[in-house]
Formats: structure tokens, sequence, C-alpha cells
């Protein structure tokens, strides 16, 4: 049995998750809690493009891995292409999601404070995270 396969699905994964920390601008961190946010890092991200290039491979690729019908692997150029596409894309989904409560939070802290014409521009033009610094400065 090639179970390297499986360990070279999932290493494409994360090299497409990885790919995806220095896109937009979240950084290259570790996990923290920031401002009461959690937020991945790098090693949240990777994993994530790991763990969906594994799932969209073992969805399209239906075989018995062990018992008496267990069948042997095959690593083709599609799954390649197709592990490295789908953990850049889950990496960038969670990203999102991650993006999604920390503006949530802003939205929340921001309406509960009196009108702030230069803050709004701020937070209209930031990064996720340093609007939710100028909305808890506000």
């Amino acid at each position: 049995m090639h179970y390297w396969i499986i360990g070279a699905v999932a290493a494409i994964g994360a090299v497409g998750g990885f790919v995806n920390v220095f896109i937009g601008d979240s950084g290259f961190h570790l996990p923290k809690t920031e401002d009461d946010v959690w937020q991945p890092g790098f090693v949240g991200i990777v994993v994530v493009g790991c763990i969906a290039a594994l799932g969209s491979w073992a969805t399209l690729t239906p075989l018995d891995l062990v018992g008496p019908k267990a069948t042997a692997l095959a690593l083709k150029t599609g799954d390649i292409a197709n592990a490295l596409i789908i953990g850049f894309g889950g990496a960038k989904w969670f990203k999102s999601e991650s993006d999604k409560k920390i503006l949530q939070k802003t939205a929340a802290i921001a309406a509960g404070k009196n009108g702030n014409n230069d803050a709004a521009k701020t937070i209209a033009t930031a990064t996720p995270l340093q609007a939710l610094k100028t909305a808890i400065k506000m």
C-alpha cells in the first residue's frame, strides 16, 4: 500500500494553505489572541489547507485502503493540482471566517459609540484588525 500518496496529498494541500498566508493582511505569525479575538496564524491556515485537500481527494478517489479488497493508490497530476487548489481555497475560506468575526466585533463596538468621521474613514479602508483597534479607541 502506498500511504505516502496520502501524505503527499496532505503536504500539497498544506502548501496551498501556506501560500494563502501571504495573501491579505493576516501575516506570518503563530496562533494568538489579540483584543479578545483568536487568530489562527499560519499554523491554523496550513492545517486547514491540509485537511481540505485530504477531504477533497478522499471524495474524488473512493478506494478501499485496508482489507482484502485494498486498492493500490496512484498519484496523478490532477490529484496534485486539486490538492493545491483546494488547500488554498480551504485556507482562504478559513481566513474569511476569522475576518468576519473580527469585523462583526468591530461593528458592535463602533455602533455603541458616538459618531466619529475620522474613525469611520479609517475603519472603511483598514484591515479587519486595524478596524477593530480603531473602533476600540473611539
